[in-house]
This record gives structure tokens, C-alpha cells and sequence, in this order.
């Protein structure tokens, strides 16, 4: 019998997000004052596609990443603004050398090919961490945020050493 399980979870806002926000207000502020005081006449048509890219610009900030397991493969795709969608990393189970609650200090002095971040919170916080061996990225870290579905549902594929260091005996 096949497996399929999913989870949608959306990013939290961060300190860059806000950044991001105050830069393109203040990046308007002074775009709308030079074209007042230098080019008055194209002003209005000016503000139109500065309102659209701003749009575009802070809406662009709206993560959700999805998690699907099917079988032994699981999935992340980055959704953007809900209109975009990309594919972050596909790894299978098999592959998983180590699985678990991500702390910092068990990987800071850790060297990987590729880090990913998949979670609610950029930093890490409350996230579990997937270091595999993928055949494109070499040996990848991946942070993200899985309920007990997708955790139960990848749990049979993965190598006994694995499932017990991530589940404890069960």
C-alpha cells in the first residue's frame, strides 16, 4: 500500500522580512520626491508601477513551504505569495544518515554542501534537521518543521539506526 502525507506551514515573519518592508517604503519615499521636484508631469504613471512592484516586492515575502511524503521520498516545495511554486529539495528516506530536533551547536562546526531552510522560524527554532547524502547536492543539511504525520509516515524508511536515535525505542 502507497504512502501520501502532506503539511502546508507558513513562514513567521523575520527580522529580514521587516527589513525588507522599511527598505522598499524608503526606497518610495525618495523615488516619489525626486520625480515631484525634478519630473512632476510623470508622476502619476510613475506612482501606478511603483505601487505594482512594491506589491510584488512585500508580497513576495509571504512563505509557505509544503511537505509531502510519498512513500519513501519526502518533498519540500517553497510557495510563494501563494502564486509560485518551487521546488526546494526531494530526498529519500533511505538516504537520511541523521534525523532529528535541531540544535545549532550540533552543527556549527559541521561542514555541508547545501543548507536548507524549510522551517517556521529562520533561525531554527523548534525545527528538526534531515542531514543526507543527495546524488546532486552532496551531503545536505535541511531544516523544517514536520507534524507527527509526516514524521510517522517517513519513520518505516528509515535505516534502524536512524529511527532510533530520532524516536528512541518504540
Amino acid at each position: 500500500m502507497d504512502i501520501f502525507v502532506e503539511q502546508i506551514i507558513k513562514k513567521k515573519m523575520s527580522k529580514t522580512d521587516i527589513l525588507v518592508f522599511i527598505g522598499v517604503l524608503l526606497v518610495n519615499f525618495l523615488i516619489i520626491a525626486l520625480l515631484a521636484v525634478y519630473i512632476p508631469m510623470i508622476l502619476l504613471p510613475a506612482l501606478v508601477g511603483i505601487f505594482a512592484l512594491d506589491y510584488y516586492l512585500i508580497s513576495s515575502r509571504s512563505l509557505e513551504y509544503e511537505y509531502s511524503v510519498t512513500n519513501s521520498d519526502l518533498t519540500i516545495d517553497k510557495i510563494i505569495n501563494r502564486r509560485n511554486r518551487k521546488k526546494v529539495i526531494s530526498i529519500d528516506a533511505h538516504d537520511i544518515e541523521s534525523l532529528g530536533k535541531y540544535r545549532r551547536e550540533d552543527h556549527a562546526k559541521q561542514s555541508y554542501s547545501a543548507k536548507f531552510t524549510a522551517s517556521r522560524c529562520e533561525s531554527g527554532k523548534d525545527a528538526w534537521c534531515i542531514v543526507a547524502r543527495h546524488a546532486q547536492k552532496g551531503n545536505v543539511l535541511v531544516l523544517f518543521s514536520p507534524n507527527e504525520k509526516i514524521l510517522a509516515a517517513m519513520k518505516p524508511y528509515l535505516s534502524r539506526q536512524v529511527a532510533v536515535n530520532a524516536f528512541g525505542r518504540n
